[in-house]
């Protein structure tokens, strides 16, 4: 089921690479996980002919590749949950803290700080801003000036900082291999001043903060990355080993070995500021919300979308670009489901699929409606 409804939303989005992993965030089992395009096991039972081989390795789409636990990739948006929780642990902001959104705000150049011609425009998606937004509903509308000011500071706010943005992100799981039992995982990348200064000579800045931030800039995360990140916050805080064997049993139907949940580590944030975040996440599934094409009625379903901006070169060695001229995006959608006793964590991810609200969110949808045995929705009638 996970592999059809994938297939139909790379289809609407003409999306040729995608993913959806599904965990149980109480234990770390993988409940599911599909990377396409895929390849026809059968190909290697015998000798494979060369020619079909070559094939298979020279696709540019890679179909040997398993994208969910190797490919690398900016989370965007998806990624917000993180810097939200630690500002709340570390007291740079509080439920109460609020940020006005205008749609823009504009960074000073230090050496002209009194000449507006010189200063940075950073941008939320909603041009014409979001007013003034609390954590929950920075979460709920996925506002990036929000994200950019708690994370590197802006006028009387003193942010979060990238130092101890990266702690929590290496708390989360990400910049490291999970450990799940599968060859070639990613261990991503927590980019850092040191990492910046020697990769490419250069200082890092608050404007590197501010993307950061919003999961953009110099991240590189795995699906499986995120969607672990994710089953923590569902569970309160623990981290785990994402496991695919349940049970080995013999001959005899005897159960030799079978899986004990393996614990990374417990989240350095209390339950009280995670509950912040889980609500925020509830409140992106609603109508109000960005998720608000999902559509899983009778369940409480918690989430956040994702578009993140890529840059890559076509086939004749120039910058892809949209119709607009902007950079092409990936589509993301994470959730957890019943978001009051939650038994099933996912990820849905779309490359170049554009935004993640509008193609990773149905392709959810129909997963989850699967999953707790919710019919599909009468087809509208073309007018």
């Amino acid at each position: 089921k996970v592999t059809e409804a994938l297939r139909k939303g790379m289809e609407g989005a003409k999306s040729e690479v995608g993913v959806v992993i599904i965990m149980d965030p109480r234990t770390g089992e993988v409940l599911s996980m599909v990377s396409l395009p895929g390849y026809d096991n059968n190909l290697f039972s015998g000798a494979i002919e060369p020619e079909v081989l070559e094939a298979l390795y020279s696709d540019p789409l890679n179909p040997l590749f398993n994208h969910g636990v190797s490919g690398l990739y900016s989370p965007g948006s998806t990624f917000k949950v993180v810097p939200a929780v630690a500002a709340l642990e570390a007291g740079t902001i509080t439920v109460n803290t609020r940020v006005s959104c205008g749609g823009v705000m504009y960074l000073g150049n230090k050496y002209f700080p009194n000449d507006p011609k010189y200063a940075q425009p950073f941008y939320c998606w909603r041009r014409g801003g979001h007013g003034s937004l609390n954590v929950v509903g920075a979460l709920m509308h996925s506002c990036n000036i929000f994200f950019n000011q708690i994370a590197g500071g802006f006028g009387d706010l003193q942010g979060l900082g990238m130092e101890r943005l990266a702690e929590a992100a290496i708390a989360f799981g990400f910049g490291a291999e999970s450990g799940i039992d599968l060859p070639g995982e990613a261990a991503g990348l927590v980019p850092s001043d040191r990492w910046k200064r020697i990769t490419f000579g250069e200082s890092w800045l608050t404007g590197d903060t501010y993307n950061a931030a919003i999961g953009q800039g110099f991240w590189q995360v795995t699906p499986l990355q995120l969607v672990n990140s994710v089953a923590a916050i569902a569970n309160w805080g623990t981290l785990y080993r994402p496991q695919l064997v349940y049970q080995v049993i013999d001959h005899e139907g005897r159960v030799v070995d079978a899986l004990q949940p393996d614990v990374i580590r417990p989240l350095p944030f209390s339950h009280g500021n995670l509950d912040l975040v889980r609500e925020g996440m509830r409140l992106v599934g609603t109508p109000q919300g960005t998720a608000y094409l999902l559509d899983v009625p009778g369940v409480n379903v918690a989430g956040k979308t994702g578009t993140a901006e890529f840059a890559r070169l076509d086939d004749d060695g120039n910058l892809m670009l949209d119709a607009k001229g902007n950079l092409p995006t990936h589509a993301w959608f994470t959730a957890f489901a019943p978001y009051e006793d939650p038994e099933i964590a996912m990820v849905v991810f779309l490359d170049n699929g554009g935004e993640g609200s509008r193609t990773a969110v149905p392709v959810a949808s129909d997963i989850l409606r699967y999953y707790f045995g919710i019919a599909e929705p009468e087809p509208t009638p073309t007018p």
